[in-house]
């Protein structure tokens, strides 16, 4: 049984934390689009460590900085997930579909992160790959 309080209407799990996700079958035949941050792609989470960022994804083209203005580990990352990929874009748009291991990969190569890349990508309907594949809490 989780250690739990009740906080007004908030429920505080002592375990807390983030939320776990699970690929499953059903979520492979899902395309998931992403149009923020001026970033605007197709990706599909094809297995359970390979999401495909189709061909003809649009990149987001300035880095975002820091408040100091100095580029932080989103833009770092970002960027040498790029240069790895980089006979696979041509003038911020990819020519070939693009696999990464994560949805959190696919934020930082897309639009350098900087938001929760589960809440980003949407199905169709407008439905977020969190709320496709987040396992319900105990």
């Amino acid at each position: 049984m989780a250690n739990h309080e009740t906080r007004g209407s908030v429920r505080v799990t002592a375990a807390g934390g983030k939320a776990r996700h699970r690929w499953s079958r059903e979520v492979a035949d899902i395309e998931f689009h992403v149009d923020d941050f001026g970033a605007k792609a197709t990706v599909v989470w094809r297995k359970r460590n390979e999401m495909v960022i189709r061909s003809g994804a649009v990149l987001r083209r300035d880095i975002p900085l820091n408040k100091n203005g100095s580029i932080g580990f989103d833009g770092r990352f970002g960027t040498q997930i790029r240069a790895e990929h980089e006979d696979a874009i041509d003038d911020f748009t990819t020519t070939a579909d693009v696999v990464l291991r994560s949805v959190n990969e696919v934020g930082l190569f897309l639009y350098y992160g900087r938001t929760n890349g589960w809440l980003a990508l949407r199905d169709g309907d407008g439905r977020t790959i969190h709320d496709w594949t987040v396992v319900p809490e105990r």
